[in-house]
């Protein structure tokens, strides 16, 4: 590809000429998903789908992205932190960048690493492709690197602050060694950076194909146009609606340090004209445990928010920062200072997602949404050696049942607000771990009642085959859980046992790690998603095939929605539920 060829005189970028390129760049980031998820090594990445890609500006600005929109602000801190480390006039062609760093760069927490390839075409940086994917290890007091031990950053693993990783002659073999020496599973945290490095330069090329057919200034003039469309349609929602304020709070259980001291997330909305305000200033200070939420994890939570109660398909790029102002002062939970630890920042990521929901459903109540089950976490299960002799590390993310909505009731199984990490199948797990999955299955009244119901929780025991150390990260909510919204009920909380029916039994908390030994078995139940509505505006048939599906008991169906079934023919009693519904 010949530098004349770069340099196309520029068409006009008229809207289908716009549409053609957005078309192709979503193209673009979606095949360098795929290749990240098809190389990478271990089971959060392969599996669960932990991770996402993206096409950014040269300031670092997200153009177009695939996979989990959590990571949104990420890229923007991480290309601006590398380029605080090196000036964009002294990258060459074929460099790499990785860092993990939640305070210097932009990850929501170490285990997060992002790679980030400039985009060359002649001489000129027009862009950076950047891939950010979840570690199962990186260092730290315990396998999985997330432990409830942490109480500073240093105790979470080792952090990169945005160095060079690559270069056109291959890894810099000198920063991959002090990488793989410094977590416990080497290989499998290589194969993923291959996998991250592999992506991103896929991704680079494609644009340079696209450059090379349409001219590097349009696709250049590009950018900005496709962040200004995302922009627009966030500014014109939020100008429908009525201007004026609204607050929502939420309580989380403790931080896993004070188990005494409950914490306040709390957030304050203020809409005005076309611009819109989240204001957290009442939220709870920062904490001793790693609950702490980075600004692009308490920003994004609330940005996510705003999309999901004016349009979900606003297409998510760095154009949706700016109609909305944060209020975050310095040392609050949602932006602790250095070095406070953040490893377990996703559950209380989703409560902040859902209280901002909540005081967003005041301008906007047609899209309300009950929350899903608050307690989203996961687990980390470091055995001392896996069937081949090694260490390994198990790494699953928890699903829960979402809340429902006025269309339908809430879906059931799905990793909270992320929605886009799938369940980790039982035969990986069985075939990779020496563990075995005893029963999966759904919670018998685990869903908010409602005119719609929540999703349902589920209820997941396993057996370790292993010694292995274990750390659960569930959320924070075993006390405080969701709410129904609009007359629904709340579903049930998380729950969790240690050798559950022995004598050895002990009750799991919010956040621990506990050293297990072959033959240990654990249960966990997650909650299901809040209701919302009257229940007794349910139709009864619905009510009807739920009891016959298991998903509410005979004495729910009768005592929540007024629903009378006969125990012998498993058939409505219409005369009694008329008469439970009248009163």
């Amino acid at each position: 590809m010949s530098d004349q060829t770069m340099q196309k005189t520029p068409a006009k970028l008229d809207p289908i000429t716009l549409e053609i390129i957005i078309a192709r760049l979503q193209e673009l980031v979606t095949t360098m998903e795929h290749l990240l998820f098809h190389s990478g090594y271990s089971t959060i990445l392969r599996e669960s789908h932990d991770g996402s890609c993206a096409l950014c500006t040269p300031e670092g600005l997200c153009v177009e992205g695939s996979g989990g929109p959590l990571h949104l602000y990420s890229y923007y801190y991480t290309v601006r932190s590398v380029l605080d480390l090196y000036p964009i006039g002294t990258m060459q062609d074929g460099d790499c960048y990785i860092s993990n760093d939640p305070y210097l760069g932009g990850t929501l927490h170490v285990p997060d690493v992002i790679i980030v390839t400039p985009i060359f075409v002649g001489d000129e940086v027009i862009g950076f492709s950047v891939s950010h994917a979840h570690k199962p290890d990186v260092g730290g007091l315990v396998p999985g690197s997330s432990g409830a031990g942490s109480r500073e950053i240093f105790h979470e693993g080792l952090v990169l602050p945005g160095v060079k990783f690559w270069t056109k002659a291959g890894v810099i073999s000198e920063v991959l060694e002090i990488i793989k020496r410094n977590c416990r599973l080497p290989e499998i945290i290589e194969g993923d950076l291959r996998a991250q490095v592999g992506c991103t330069a896929v991704g680079a090329e494609q644009v340079r194909t696209l450059c090379a057919e349409y001219g590097v200034e349009t696709i250049k003039a590009a950018f900005p146009e496709i962040m200004a469309l995302s922009e627009r349609r966030l500014r014109d929602g939020i100008a429908a609606w009525p201007d004026g304020e609204s607050e929502a709070e939420a309580t989380v259980d403790h931080d896993g340090v004070d188990l005494d001291k409950p914490l306040r997330i709390h957030v304050k909305v203020v809409k005005k004209g076309r611009d819109i305000t989240f204001d957290f200033s009442a939220t709870n200070d920062q904490v001793k445990g790693p609950t702490n939420l980075r600004p692009q994890a308490s920003h994004v939570a609330a940005v996510m928010a705003l999309v999901t109660m004016l349009d979900p398909t606003i297409p998510f790029n760095d154009g949706l920062r700016r109609p909305i102002n944060f209020i975050n002062p310095e040392g609050k939970i949602t932006n602790p200072r250095w070095p406070a630890p953040v490893n377990s920042y996703f559950g209380l990521a989703n409560v902040l997602y859902n209280v901002c929901n909540s005081a967003l459903a005041k301008f906007n109540p047609e899209r309300a949404i009950a929350p899903p089950g608050l307690g989203i976490g996961a687990i980390a299960i470091g055995y001392d050696e896996n069937r081949s002799g090694r260490k390994a590390v198990q790494y699953e993310l928890f699903p829960v049942g979402q809340g429902a909505k006025f269309e339908h009731d809430g879906s059931s199984g799905t990793v909270g607000f992320l929605n886009v990490t799938p369940n980790t199948p039982i035969e990986v797990i069985e075939t990779e771990f020496p563990v075995r999955v005893r029963r999966y299955e759904w919670v018998e009244d685990s869903a908010g009642v409602g005119s719609h119901r929540g999703g349902m929780g589920n209820r997941k025991e396993y057996e370790l085959l292993g010694n292995a150390t274990t750390t659960f990260r569930l959320g924070h909510q075993f006390k405080y859980g969701g709410w129904g919204i609009l007359g629904g009920g709340a579903p049930n909380t998380v729950r969790g046992s240690i050798n559950a029916g022995t004598d050895r039994e002990v009750a799991m908390k919010p956040l621990e790690t506990v050293r297990m030994q072959s033959g240990d078995t654990f249960i966990v139940e997650m909650p299901g998603g809040g209701g919302l509505g009257n229940p007794h505006e349910r139709p009864a048939a619905d009510v009807l095939e739920d009891v016959l599906n298991g998903y509410v008991s005979l004495d729910a169906a009768e005592r929540d929605y007024g629903v009378a079934i006969d125990r012998g023919t498993m058939t409505i009693d219409q005369t009694k539920t008329a008469s439970l519904r009248r009163s």
